[in-house]
């Protein structure tokens, strides 16, 4: 892809930087128009509408995958809650076991010496001949035995119980770490998967706005009594001229032609026209010559609302630019004069810091691109119509005085 720099000393660092493509203000979509016939642009507004519809169902489709992670989530919280509980509940548990362990020893401790007989105890002996009668002493006998065996039996399972509470615990905090993990990575896919949501949007949108467009150059092809196999190029002449008036009545050049550091993004990119400030917003913005309104553009991401206009001017054909608009005047197929407004200066309002959609303004200017041929029709690729720009153009075909030079008049 051919790039056009700005003359002068480069340095080693920036130079490397030029190689890379040329982008700034691209339509991601990258949607021009190759058709030659009313009949072929009927066959594309057809593909644009089944891409919109496309973008529009991966959008949905995507969003249901979101919704089933977020869902995913919210069982997994519920489940570690619910753990967390059970934790408790077996701490408590356990030490409940261990105060009924020790009630217990001291409800039958003196049952417990039977177990010491065969050591000579006398305590055994005074139990069982504490007895006031030989049938006590039997009941007391008997009950020893049974006592002292119960004994042991609920000590081993109160420990059993409390072996398997601890175990529990483990097993439960060992539970929720992998569900920390699993909600961790729903999380990282919820996150993707927005990010996806947001490109299908974006595509949709930037579909949408090529659906209208292509229908309304259709709507102006058909006004115009083309056929359907009629070359577009010879149904429709556009009114010549002879020069460039500049597009606002004053103004100052704020930034030129030529790579630089993006203001919004933070990445050094293609700067594919000349920036022009000193305007306030709503101010009115002239098409450069006479011509043809070749591609209307709204709410894009990047560049806002956008005019493209199709100019013959000295017998050459010209694709003049201009973005970053508050509001548009004119349609596809409209005819244009020098005097006719198009639009109007946006840039603040329309910037995404001011809650609007336009990321790549940071205030109020008007963005001017001229290129040699008609973009989308004598060529249809993006870095055919970079390699076309004028870069020194705006200066010697429409006299954009140098940057921070201050214009005051249309004409010069």
């Amino acid at each position: 892809m051919k790039c056009k720099i700005i003359k002068g000393i480069v340095t080693v660092g920036v130079l490397t930087i030029m190689i890379v493509p040329c982008f700034t203000y691209k339509n991601e979509v990258d949607a021009v128009s190759t058709a030659n016939t009313l009949g072929e642009l009927k066959k594309e507004l057809q593909d644009y509408k089944a891409k919109k519809s496309k973008a529009l169902s991966d959008k949905k489709k995507t969003q249901s995958e979101i919704n089933a992670s977020k869902n995913a989530i919210s069982v997994a919280q519920t489940e570690i809650n619910t753990n967390r509980r059970k934790i408790e509940e077996a701490k408590i548990a356990i030490e409940k076991l261990n105060v009924e362990i020790k009630e217990t020893e001291e409800k039958i401790k003196d049952v417990l010496v039977a177990h010491e007989v065969t050591s000579g105890d006398n305590n055994y002996l005074e139990y069982i001949f504490g007895a006031s009668s030989i049938s006590d002493f039997i009941i007391r006998y008997s009950m020893s035995e049974q006592l002292a065996s119960y004994n042991d039996d609920l000590i081993t399972s109160y420990e059993g119980k409390i072996e398997e509470n601890e175990q529990l615990q483990i097993d439960l905090a060992n539970r929720e770490k992998d569900l920390d993990k699993k909600i961790l990575d729903l999380e990282k896919a919820i996150d993707s998967l927005g990010n996806q949501v947001d490109a299908f949007d974006e595509q949709a949108i930037k579909f949408e706005a090529e659906v209208k467009s292509t229908q309304e150059l259709i709507d102006f092809y058909v006004s115009q009594g083309c056929k359907d196999n009629e070359q577009l190029s010879t149904c429709v002449k556009v009114v010549s001229d002879t020069g460039f008036a500049r597009p606002l009545k004053k103004g100052v050049r704020t930034s030129n032609y030529g790579y630089r550091w993006h203001p919004t993004q933070g990445v050094w990119k293609l700067h594919n026209g000349v920036d022009i400030g000193g305007n306030a917003e709503g101010t009115p913005v002239y098409s450069i010559a006479n011509g043809m309104v070749g591609k209307v553009l709204k709410r894009q991401s990047c560049g806002g609302n956008m005019v493209y206009i199709y100019h013959t001017v000295n017998g050459v054909k010209y694709t003049s630019t201009y973005m970053h608009l508050l509001n548009i005047n004119v349609k596809v197929g409209d005819m244009v004069t020098s005097e006719t407004k198009i639009g109007s200066v946006g840039g603040t309002t329309t910037s995404t810091s001011h809650g609007g959609y336009d990321s790549c303004t940071t205030g109020a200017h008007l963005h001017l691109s001229l290129a040699k041929g008609w973009y989308g029709k004598d060529y249809q690729s993006y870095s055919t119509w970079i390699s076309k720009l004028l870069d020194a153009g705006l200066s010697n075909y429409v006299n954009i005085p140098p940057y921070g030079k201050y214009f005051y008049s249309r004409v010069w």
